[in-house]
């Protein structure tokens, strides 16, 4: 008899209970701990994936309550400006464009004849009022009106500016500018 037939035959009684005991063990391990390691590592995908859902809808919800504030902080900045900066009627708005003749005296320019059209984009509450002016000087007195018209508090565009030699006779330079405003005009365009 080989060693391991006679220790199989005098321990018999320990080790089959301790085979039945491992193949238990791998039954065990196949039918019970695989599957529920495979649900775990399932459940585990899952909050991962859960974690990046909530991390971006906090991203998504922060760019709302952004989107939320600006918007207000627009719409404040906006009625503000309609009601402290913009002038409130086609009168008001021709006073604002008076300043064009005391800057240009300001600045050492010579001013010709101006023509003033007022308008109104259809559906709008604002009104447009644009002021065509000839101007004549040195170089130096038109970049001074520039920067006091583009400086000035009230509410003026510098829409259109061409430079030009003077004819002869004259000296400098002439400076045909478009300058407009906005004005609120009432509910229905008028």
């Amino acid at each position: 008899m080989t060693l391991a037939r006679r220790i199989l035959a005098e321990k018999r009684r320990y080790i089959y209970p301790l085979a039945a005991a491992l193949v238990l063990n791998a039954v065990l391990l196949v039918a019970i701990v695989v599957p529920l390691s495979r649900r775990v590592q399932g459940g585990e995908r899952l909050a991962q994936e859960a974690a990046t859902a909530l991390a971006s809808a906090r991203r998504d919800h922060d760019a709302a309550r952004a989107t939320v504030s600006g918007k207000d902080s627009a719409d404040a900045e906006l009625k503000k400006f309609y009601g402290a900066v913009l002038p409130v009627d086609q009168s008001q708005a021709r006073r604002v464009t008076f300043k064009l003749n005391d800057m240009s005296r300001k600045a050492g320019l010579v001013a010709g004849p101006s023509v003033t059209k007022a308008s109104q984009a259809r559906d709008s509450t604002l009104g447009k009022l644009t002021i065509e002016q000839t101007l004549t000087g040195q170089y130096r007195n038109l970049r001074q009106f520039i920067y006091d018209l583009e400086t000035v508090p009230e509410f003026l565009i510098l829409e259109n500016v061409a430079l030009s030699q003077a004819t002869e006779g004259a000296s400098g330079l002439v400076m045909k500018v478009r300058v407009a405003t906005y004005y609120r005009t009432t509910e229905d365009g008028r």
